[in-house]
This record gives C-alpha cells, structure tokens and sequence, in this order.
C-alpha cells in the first residue's frame, strides 16, 4: 500500500473474512481458503467460486488458486475445483435459507451480506419482456471483499477541498480494481467527519449508492464507515435517487459512483442548480478515454467539474496519478511532482 506524502500508511481495517464470510462459504470450500490464508494472502479483494472449475483468490497483486497440497499455486493445474453443491450450499448460506427474500437483488447480479461484502451471482437469466426477473441455475458466485481503507483519500482531500465548508466539483477517473470506490468511500467519511488538519469543517454528505458498493447497506443500514453526517440512498438508480436526496435531505455534498449513464447528465445539473457539491467516478484510463461515452463528454463540455482526479495501480490500488483543473485543463499535479 502506498505510503501517503506526510509518510503516514493509510490504516486498513480488517476484511472481517473469517467472522463473516468464510462461516457463508461452503464448509470444503471454506476449509482449503481457510488453509491457504496462513501462506499471507491477506487482505484478499474477490474469492470466485464457478462449479466445475478452480477455486480462485484475488489480492491486488495476482491471483491465487489453492494446490492439492492446500499451497496457494500460481497455476490452476490440479488445484481445488469448486462443485455446483458448494455453490448451492454457499448461496443459502448467504440468503440464510431464504433465497426468495434476496429476489430483488439476485435479478440485479448480486447480494450483499453482513460486514458489507458483496456477491456477484451468474447462471441463467430469467427474463421477462426486456427485464431480469430472477436469474437460476446458479453456477458463479464472485466474492467482493469489503476492505476500508482509512486515509486513503488524505492525499486527494488536499486538491478536493477549497475552503474551511466548501469543496470543489469532483471527478475521479479510474481503471477498474484500482481503488476508486475506496477511495471515495473515504473521501465521503472524511468529508462528513471534517478534516481538521485542513481546517475543514464536515458538512451534511448524501451518497446515492446505486450497486450498494460504497456504503454496503444491509436492510438499509450502512455496513461501512461513511461518516456521521451522511445519509445513504440505497439501491437506487443514480438519476432519480439524486433528485430525492436534494428534495429530501438538504445536502452540502453529494457522493455516488460511476456516472454515464443516460440520464445522469440531467441529474447532475439537477445536483449544482441546487447549489449542491457533487463528488463522483467514472471508469477511464484517463481523461481522453472519457470523450468517448457521451454523457460524460457533454459533462466535461459544460464544464461541470472543477478538478479531475486520475488513479491507476502503480503503486498499488488508489495510486493517484495526475489532478487537473478542469477550467482550463491545466495539469496542477503529476506523479511524483508538482505542476507549475
């Protein structure tokens, strides 16, 4: 993990695998990864389990299949397979025998249990007109560990912040895996505590978070850490949930992820004629690479941010690589050095 540039490490909680995942897992399954953490796999980020096929563990550096000796192998030659009963198994685990009460979120590719960790779900999709109605013959299961990172984001907070209550209009580009929802989980925790170090006072955050990733509700309340002065929209498309916290919550900010969609321009007008702040993400390798998913073009054409935050994983996830004002496109900070 990088070292941040007052030489302080970012404190990462624990991953709560063994209390809440491992015990959800199929007992067989849940052994071999059980067997294997000792080697120091540790903090793991996806545990996928697909019937017929090896059981993987990702950590941000590679990933990891499990030996018939019980050693973590780099190579998937004779290594533990995952069988379509451990999955049956590990889903009623995680629906605690109740699949039917998951029904809602199952026909949207996922599940989230206790501690905030997401499961990515595949089979066979059940449609109905031009919608998912349920999704059976489950046969993937891709275990997302929640891991928090505090002060990930103190680096960031520096370009973010402009006055002792006020921030900047925020845009923060990255590839996927690279630390983007934790970082601005931590943004979001930061921003409602207040960052007295910068002589910020914290303000009233809204996060409309539409995939559960950022606050990991779980029958509505907030698995992880997002700050005493936030309210959490769960589960709710970006472009309407941010019109229903504005009309309802009176935010200073608002958090949420993943923008592009259609419909999200609109609503993200709707957020700064409020005079509300957004914070935001979208996928990109960098800035360029955004100009061609349409929503977000006309965003950057209208100016609507005021700094552009590029991430990638050199570094390890999170690493920030550039910061742009996005007035004039100026590059403020680069790397290892500042911009003149």
């Amino acid at each position: 993990m990088k070292v941040d540039s007052d030489g302080k490490l970012p404190v990462r909680t624990t991953s709560s695998l063994r209390k809440d995942i491992l015990p959800m897992i199929s007992a067989r399954v849940a052994e071999a990864i059980s067997g294997a953490l000792v080697y120091g796999l540790e903090p793991l980020e996806e545990i996928r389990l697909r019937a017929g096929k090896p059981l993987v563990l990702q950590n941000w550096s590679r990933e990891w299949f499990i030996g018939s000796d019980g050693l973590p192998s780099a190579k998937p030659a004779g290594s533990f397979i995952v069988t379509q009963e451990d999955i049956r198994i590990t889903l009623e685990l995680m629906s605690e025998n109740s699949i039917y009460a998951y029904q809602d979120e199952i026909r949207n590719g996922y599940i989230t249990i206790r501690g905030g960790h997401r499961v990515g779900i595949t089979g066979k999709a059940v449609l109905d007109g031009g919608s998912v109605r349920n999704i059976r013959d489950i046969s993937g299961l891709n275990i997302r560990i929640s891991n928090q990172v505090f002060g990930c984001s103190s680096k960031i907070l520096k370009y973010l912040i402009r006055s002792s209550n006020d921030i900047y209009n925020t845009l923060i580009i990255s590839p996927p895996q690279c630390g983007k929802t934790t970082i601005l989980r931590d943004i979001a925790r930061n921003i409602s505590n207040g960052v007295p170090e910068l002589g910020f006072k914290g303000v009233k955050v809204a996060i409309v978070d539409e995939r559960s990733e950022i606050a990991a509700s779980l029958r509505g309340v907030p698995q992880n850490d997002v700050g005493l002065r936030t309210d959490v929209l769960d589960g709710c498309p970006k472009s309407i949930g941010m019109k229903m916290m504005i009309r309802s919550m009176s935010p200073k900010v608002l958090i949420t992820d993943e923008i592009g969609n259609e419909g999200d321009r609109e609503a993200v007008h709707g957020v700064l004629n409020a005079g509300v702040r957004i914070v935001t993400t979208a996928h990109g390798y960098n800035i360029s690479e955004l100009k061609s998913r349409r929503e977000v073009l006309m965003l950057m054409e209208d100016k609507v941010f005021e700094r552009y935050i590029v991430l990638d994983d050199s570094e390890g996830p999170g690493t920030m690589s550039e910061v742009v004002d996005g007035t004039d496109m100026k590059v403020i900070w680069r790397a290892d050095r500042r911009v003149s």
